[in-house]
């Protein structure tokens, strides 16, 4: 009778703590020491890395950072390819937030949130980092998981990543009419690209070439300005079966395919001899 009574027991407490799910992503793990960073704009990013170490696995914490981040807790990969990347699956995408690089000594931590286009530097916050509680921030992660708070940001959001590549190409299109004081648009074919290739590819980098390249020619010389403004009127990008760039009725239709694009430098000699 005793020992059905500590069974019982045992198997309760087990059954009442948080964490001990088998499909928790930190199942088997623990928090190690961590450590906090921030800058003057009040955004802060902690990371603990998770034992056991092999795992390559680590949480990130965001304060402050604007974005739909703030004050979640999220579970990451890490690797060390060019600085110490960490991995997050967002919004159906695995997204590299944070990066740390070791600059002699002096950590640098650059973050790139979630619907942003640009980044913003931090630096370890002694501070903070001494006031931390990891354990805290290991169960903040594990409640946000049973409580699933975390979900509807796992499945792939093609909206999101669709306005996300508008917005950020708008800001290239923004620079190239600015240099060039024109007045063009730009504009992407989205049933050309499915869902596979808008997960795979960074569609605002590839679809900035031509833009980028109009931007070069205008910086040399008041004729190409004057050109341009006559014969661009509007950028379109689209994933086609062949990488190509071409002009049709002051429109440059400019064509990607999985993995491959014209060149910068090909692009301007494509503009420098058909407009």
């Amino acid at each position: 009778m005793r020992v059905l009574l500590a069974v019982s027991v045992v198997a309760l407490s087990l059954g009442c703590a948080r964490g001990v799910r088998l499909d928790s992503a930190v199942a088997g793990m623990k928090p190690a020491t961590g450590k906090v960073y921030s800058n003057e704009a009040g955004e802060q990013v902690t990371i603990i890395p998770l034992e056991p170490h092999d795992s390559k696995k680590a949480l990130l914490e965001f304060n402050g950072t604007k974005s739909e981040l703030d004050g979640k807790v999220v579970i990451a990969s890490v690797d060390r390819d060019r600085g110490t990347g960490y991995w997050t699956k967002w919004r159906g995408r695995t997204q590299r937030f944070v990066t740390v690089h070791d600059r002699g000594g002096f950590e640098d931590l650059i973050l790139s949130p979630a619907g942003a286009s640009g980044y913003t530097h931090l630096k370890p916050d002694t501070g903070r980092t001494a006031a931390l509680k990891v354990e805290k921030v290991f169960a903040r992660y594990e409640e946000a998981e049973e409580d699933g708070d975390l979900k509807p940001f796992l499945a792939f959001d093609r909206k999101f990543w669709t306005d996300q590549a508008e917005k950020e190409l708008g800001e290239k299109l923004a620079e190239a009419n600015k240099a060039c004081g024109s007045k063009m648009a730009s504009t992407i074919a989205w049933d050309t690209i499915p869902d596979p290739i808008l997960d795979k590819l960074s569609i605002p980098s590839y679809c900035a070439g031509p833009l980028e390249s109009l931007q070069q020619l205008c910086s040399r010389s008041e004729e190409a300005k004057r050109t341009v403004q006559q014969k661009v009127q509007t950028v379109e990008c689209r994933v086609d079966a062949k990488a190509a760039v071409t002009l049709e009725a002051q429109k440059v239709i400019w064509s990607v395919t999985d993995g491959d694009l014209i060149q910068a430098e090909a692009t301007t000699t494509y503009f420098t001899d058909n407009l």
